[in-house]
């Protein structure tokens, strides 16, 4: 019968040891010998205020509903990153401009990767306890804890691994809820750029008697682009941050796609590279936005034959070599402009204006207008048919195909020093034909930042290119007289002629000392004819098109796009100042003239402008809600926020004391702690608190076997761990 019972005993059940504590204890001293003992006795003190006497469990009192209130407290921590989380949502697509809401949500944000695994950890560290309390009440197994897991994998363990993975998880989560982004938003604007089209020189020939200020406004304005630094000379905006066109003679025209267009290299290396020193002033560019638009552009360009030099006509019956032969000169460069240089008003190179060393000419007559006396009527209507022509008014009883196809020839010389001395020089002089080209530019903007991408030849300006201005004998004779003298200076060749013979070097002699004749003047005629002519067409247009219109480059401009005159295309810009009957297209310069001077003599817009439309993209600045990591947070936030509150309800329906995950927890039922008896029914906490000041060791409760026993104990003999020996 004895044998059938123990047969039948527990599988896990073991032979219990036999605790010194068990047993009568003797505590008289131990006797002195003479060997040192390696055995110790801890000393075990009274332990005041313990309950030896038998207790009921734990009652609900008002300290258990204050520990209650702070662990509910502590489980709906995880409503805070609830709450982020749906804040995020909330601001997602909002503007970040102004809005002091999402910077304060950026900051919690911020605090996301540090507050999480704490919240975490406290949570669920103190939640798995308490769950494991109410199932080791109600009877468990002990695998149901993670630390048996490891060896074997369960479905408690993955449930606990995917917990636990949630913090790192949920913290980095909460950190990228949400960030910036540009939101694009496109939509059209009008703008007004200063026009290129007839009406700048139409309105330029009907206030030449009101506004002569204008070529002093000009040469300033000439003066800085040519002495700007190379750095914009061959960049895409001027000085004043104007677009600059590049010329369509320095693009490869052969690479055209069939819509004309022609890809404008991203960088310049010449500043010919470009049709003007000075761009074209835009009004009304969008600061935040890129855009994109187009517009209308005409610019003067010559094509020049090689030079030929002559002996400068000196003497004039002095001994001044440099003194000049008026007479001489006149055959050598017959012209109308400079007609008769030999008064006192026509010297070219002692003009009233200041000292010149090029001059610039035509051989041919020009239109004077009707009420000018001319020697020869049949070649002035023929000049003045070219003029119409120029306007865009094509009267072939006037103006015949032929001639319209005949470019202007201008004459331009430049004085040269022949030798060290300076008691010889020499004139360069050659012809050029004149044209003006009539493009389309595409332009990209970034807030004002501006470049041409693309140009093509225009396909609403189909004027000839051999018609220009310069038809007007009162525009050629502004420009001959004022641009060789626009920039002041006392010897040697003028700034725009070292300018032309180097355009990347700075337009004046740098050298302190003494200067030579042959250093201070540049020899034009060692330039090839392909290279002086587009550097000519470059400072030729530059002055012309600040002498057309200056007031556009002064700067604040007005953002009153009404001020700028009607709506209107360059090609036609004239008719948009004219009565409804009236079109320059139409009708003569003698018939439209007049009512266009009434019209304008008067106007105090900054420039005449001409109209386009851009596309403009900008972007707002929003807030971009990562919608993955809110799940992600919001998924770690409940779970451990269910967690807490199950834990919670399951303390309150838990009878047990508090013995898991504490030392105390090692005190309960232990035969190697000498303690009274009784107090099974206190929490591992409050055991700690009444066993303060207990000494316990972990050591060796065998010392005097040859196997020892490692135990947590207090109050019995004790031995120090050592290697080498054995233990069971």
């Amino acid at each position: 019968m004895v044998a059938n019972t123990s047969s039948r005993r527990h599988p896990l059940q073991h032979e219990v040891l036999v605790s010194p504590i068990s047993e009568e204890i003797n505590y008289s001293p131990v006797p002195s010998i003479e060997t040192k003992s390696k055995i110790w006795e801890p000393t075990v003190h009274h332990v005041p205020s313990w309950p030896e006497e038998a207790r009921t469990l734990k009652k609900h009192t008002w300290l258990t509903f204050v520990y209650g209130l702070g662990d509910l407290i502590l489980v709906i921590i995880p409503l805070y990153f609830i709450l982020l989380a749906i804040a995020t949502i909330f601001l997602n697509g909002k503007p970040t401009l102004g809005n002091a809401f999402g910077s304060k949500v950026e900051f919690a944000m911020s605090l996301g990767p540090t507050m999480f695994p704490i919240i975490f950890a406290a949570i669920s560290g103190r939640s798995m306890k308490m769950i494991a309390r109410y199932l080791a009440e109600k009877g468990t197994k002990i695998s149901a804890d993670i630390g048996a897991t490891y060896g074997k994998l369960t479905l408690v363990g993955v449930n606990l691994l995917f917990l636990w993975a949630l913090s790192p998880l949920g913290g980095q989560a909460s950190l990228r809820l949400m960030q910036r982004t540009d939101r694009p938003s496109f939509e059209s604007n009008k703008l007004r750029y200063l026009t290129t089209g007839p009406a700048g020189p139409a309105f330029g020939i009907m206030t030449e008697g009101f506004q002569r200020r204008k070529y002093a406004e000009a040469g300033s304005l000439y003066n800085a682009a040519l002495l700007a630094p190379l750095a914009t000379k061959i960049g895409p905006q001027d000085i004043w941050g104007n677009v600059k066109i590049p010329s369509i003679d320095a693009l490869n025209e052969s690479a055209s796609g069939a819509d004309g267009w022609l890809d404008v290299p991203s960088r310049s290396l010449l500043p010919e590279t470009y049709s003007s020193l000075v761009g074209v002033p835009i009004v009304g560019l969008s600061k935040s936005a890129e855009s994109n638009f187009t517009l209308e552009y005409n610019y003067l360009a010559v094509n020049c034959n090689p030079f030929t030099q002559e002996q400068y006509p000196g003497q004039h019956g002095t001994d001044d070599a440099t003194a000049t032969n008026y007479a001489k000169m006149n055959k050598m460069i017959p012209g109308y402009v400079w007609r008769n240089k030999s008064e006192d008003d026509s010297h070219p190179f002692d003009a009233a204006q200041g000292r010149a060393s090029f001059l610039i000419d035509t051989p041919r007559d020009l239109a004077r207008g009707a009420g000018a006396v001319v020697k020869n009527r049949t070649e002035q209507d023929i000049l003045m048919g070219r003029l119409d022509g120029f306007f865009g008014n094509y009267n072939r009883s006037r103006l015949s195909q032929v001639e319209s196809e005949t470019p202007r020839q201008l004459t331009f010389a430049s004085v040269y020093g022949i030798n060290r001395g300076g008691d010889e020089q020499g004139l360069s002089i050659t012809n050029c034909s004149l044209f003006q080209h009539h493009v389309e530019a595409s332009v990209r903007c970034t807030g004002t930042e501006c470049a041409v991408d693309r140009l093509r030849k225009s396909r609403t300006d189909t004027r000839p290119n051999a018609l220009t201005q310069l038809e007007y004998f009162s525009i050629t004779k502004a420009i001959a007289k004022e641009f060789p003298t626009a920039i002041k200076f006392n010897e040697g060749s003028s700034p725009t002629e070292l300018f032309m013979m180097n355009t990347s070097a700075y337009p004046f002699t740098k050298k302190a000392g003494r200067l030579f004749p042959n250093e201070v003047y540049a020899n034009l005629s060692d330039l090839s004819p392909e290279v002086f002519s587009r550097r000519l067409s470059l400072v030729l247009n530059t002055y012309t098109q600040l002498s057309t219109q200056s007031t556009g480059y002064f700067g604040s401009l007005t953002r009153n796009l009404s001020a700028y005159g009607p709506d209107t295309l360059p090609v036609t810009d004239i008719n948009a100042y004219l009565p409804a009957n009236l079109s320059a297209t139409e009708h003569t310069w003698d018939v439209w003239s007049t009512p266009f001077q009434q019209k304008v003599i008067d106007l105090d817009y900054p420039f005449l402008g001409a109209t386009t439309t851009a596309t403009s993209k900008s972007t707002t600045q929003i807030f971009a809600c990562n919608f993955a990591w809110v799940a992600l947070l919001l998924a770690s936030s409940i779970i451990i926020l269910i967690t807490g509150l199950v834990a919670v309800v399951l303390k309150r329906r838990t009878l047990g004391p508090e013995m898991f995950g504490f030392v105390a927890s090692m005190t309960y039922e232990n035969p190697w702690l000498n303690l009274p008896t009784g107090g099974t029914m206190l929490d591992s906490m409050e055991r700690a608190r009444l066993l303060k000041d207990i000494e316990v060791q972990i050591g060796d409760v065998r010392g005097n076997e040859e196997i020892g026993h490692i135990a947590f104990a207090a109050g019995v003999p004790l031995r120090k761990l050592e290697r080498g020996r054995l233990y069971c």
